[in-house]
């Protein structure tokens, strides 16, 4: 009877051994949070790894499925996984009390986190698969709130996923003030960095606008890059409202920072000329990162082999530091220094990713004063080199004063001698840009300019603009019956008629082309504009100047087409131009030696 007994309360512990999930031989570890001032992190969890990525809670909580412990900074091997982890919280208190459970990186794509509540699971999302407009604590990291009543345990279970491997992630428990103090100090931090950045690039983007070097560009697009990357790594991105999938695309942008900062090696130590094999190298590195690039941002799985990349990368940059120092390349020593405190700041995060180093401050934000600190020495070595130049070009200057002193003798007289045919020639110059070197009046450049001159003025004041044109009626006649020698003299005569009618120091005649010649007429209306143009005509019928083979007179006559106008934006200055050459056509065809007034006249 008694064997009976003890094989029946046998039986019952062991099946109570494995209803509770002990079978597997370790608990779920408990935590008494009820202390104030209790954070958690690090600590102990229990992990249950899902590689077929189809257990529910109600898997993981029968305590069927086997696990193990491990520590709350945990390490993301792959990315066909599920993890759970597993772990209880106490109130051994008199009060309830709030808890914040969160991680402190945003890379993961899905975390659920599920406890008991009134039979039933209470769930709640968070990671890159929710917007943070849907998440319960608007928050870039993955963040939770849980009350827990007097003398309650809570066991708290938490399913990740992530679509990046190879990374590390911490979860914590804390008081919410705590929380907040933590939240409000990192984002500091990295506003400050955000803030440092930005100067120096756009700094930095003057200087590539004021010198128009690719040198500068490279620089800039390099600190762009890195800093649009820290931008997604620390999840600041998200709440510009970015998609999910362009949130994991743009982590390729990583793969750019090596393309820059390859060839902004290249130009700050012209490696081409100093350095070739390594230049040759440095190309390489170049087009190795940019199809990288590429293919990360079209499927982000690849992004975890850049760590393939950067590492050996970020080496060789040290060591093209080290040479060009032993070379005593110019700005070497710049180099080595900027790349040195990047390159630790980089490996130190890269090795704790890989779970190789623990995780404290110094591992996990060094590369933020390194990056800094990169930026800032280039930024200098960039001013520098600028300093450099004008040194270059003063030494220059020196010698150039030096050599001209000597020389000086020898040239005064030549010098002269060409600084006086220098100013006839631009005296002639000036002279044939504005007169028609026949005629002497305006050529057709300064009536050009003059007619928008006026028209503007004119439109802004609203008066009446006027312009004649008038051309020899049958020049060619006298041409071909006097000469081209005699029909140059009859042009200037003529011209000089027009010249000497025009009583007004704003009018303008000038020789618009051929026979052809144009008057302007500001602060002029039609009838002005018909007086003068009937001024003209008298004064070259006074002048007789002979003309046989003419159909109207036997003396040199002129046309006249008349056009008025009020400037406005709508219309074009040409068109009052058009409008006077339509009337001079007019009169043509009623007879010619006459004077007609355009009908668009205004």
């Amino acid at each position: 009877m008694r064997h009976k007994i003890s094989f029946v309360i046998s039986f019952f512990f062991i099946a109570l051994f494995i209803s509770t999930g002990i079978s597997h031989g370790l608990s779920i570890p408990s935590y008494d949070v009820s202390k104030e001032n209790t954070s958690l992190g690090p600590f102990d969890l229990y992990v249950i790894k899902d590689e077929t990525m189809k257990l529910s809670i109600d898997d993981v909580a029968s305590g069927s499925i086997h696990g193990e412990l491990t520590s709350s900074r945990f390490y993301i091997q792959s990315t066909n996984t599920n993890y759970w982890f597993c772990f209880t919280l106490t109130n051994n208190s008199q009060k309830q009390i709030a808890r914040v459970i969160h991680l402190d990186e945003p890379f993961a794509h899905d975390v659920d986190l599920y406890y008991r509540a009134k039979n039933t699971w209470h769930h709640d999302q968070a990671g890159l698969a929710i917007p943070l407009n849907e998440r319960l604590i608007n928050n870039r990291n993955p963040v939770f709130t849980i009350r827990i009543a007097p003398h309650q345990s809570i066991t708290i279970y938490i399913k990740l996923h992530s679509n990046y491997g190879m990374l590390t992630i911490g979860c914590f428990v804390e008081e919410p003030s705590a929380f907040l103090k933590r939240e409000q100090l990192v984002t500091a931090c990295y506003f400050f960095y955000f803030g440092t950045v930005f100067a120096l690039l756009m700094y930095n983007t003057f200087l590539f606008f004021s010198l128009r070097e690719k040198l500068y560009a490279y620089y800039v697009l390099h600190g762009l890059c890195f800093g649009a990357w820290v931008m997604l790594y620390s999840g600041f991105d998200l709440y510009t409202g970015i998609h999910e999938s362009y949130h994991y695309r743009l982590n390729a942008i990583t793969n750019f920072v090596l393309v820059f900062l390859s060839l902004f090696s290249r130009e700050l130590l012209q490696t081409k000329t100093n350095l070739p094999k390594i230049d040759t190298t440095l190309l390489i590195i170049a087009a190795i990162s940019l199809i990288s690039g590429i293919t990360s941002f079209i499927d982000i799985t690849y992004y975890q082999y850049l760590t393939f990349i950067a590492f050996p990368s970020y080496i060789f940059f040290i060591y093209v530091g080290i040479y060009a120092q032993a070379k005593h390349i110019e700005l070497s020593s710049y180099y080595l220094l900027s790349m040195s405190m990047y390159f630790l700041g980089i490996i130190l995060l890269a090795l704790l990713l890989m779970d190789l180093i623990p995780y404290n401050i110094v591992t996990r934000y060094s590369y933020l004063p390194g990056s800094m600190a990169e930026l800032t020495i280039f930024s200098l070595a960039l001013a520098h080199r600028v300093k450099l130049l004008q040194k270059q070009n003063m030494a220059f200057q020196l010698e150039l004063i030096k050599t001209e002193r000597k020389a000086k003798e020898r040239l005064e007289i030549v010098v002269t001698e060409r600084t006086a045919e220098l100013m006839r020639a631009n005296n002639e110059l000036e002279r044939m840009a504005k007169q028609d070197g026949l005629t002497g009046l305006a050529n057709r450049r300064l009536l050009d300019e003059r007619l928008h001159h006026e028209w503007q003025v004119l439109k802004r004041e609203k008066k009446t603009l006027s312009v004649i044109m008038c051309d020899i009626d049958y020049f060619k006649l006298f041409n071909d019956y006097y000469g081209h020698q005699e029909g140059d003299k009859s042009l200037t005569k003529v011209a000089q008629a027009i010249a000497t009618s025009l009583k007004r120091p704003d009018d303008l005649a000038g020789r618009y082309g051929g026979e052809e010649f144009l008057i302007i007429l500001p602060h002029t209306d039609s009838k002005g504009a018909v007086k003068v143009a009937t001024r003209i005509e008298q004064t070259i019928a006074d002048m007789a100047l002979e003309h046989v083979k003419s159909k109207v007179a036997d003396h040199v006559t002129l046309s006249f087409g008349v056009a008025s106008m009020l400037p406005c934006e709508d219309i074009a200055p040409e068109q009052i131009v058009s409008f006077a050459d339509e009337a001079l056509y007019e009169a043509k065809r009623q007879g010619r030696n006459r004077v007609n007034t355009s009908h668009q006249t205004v």
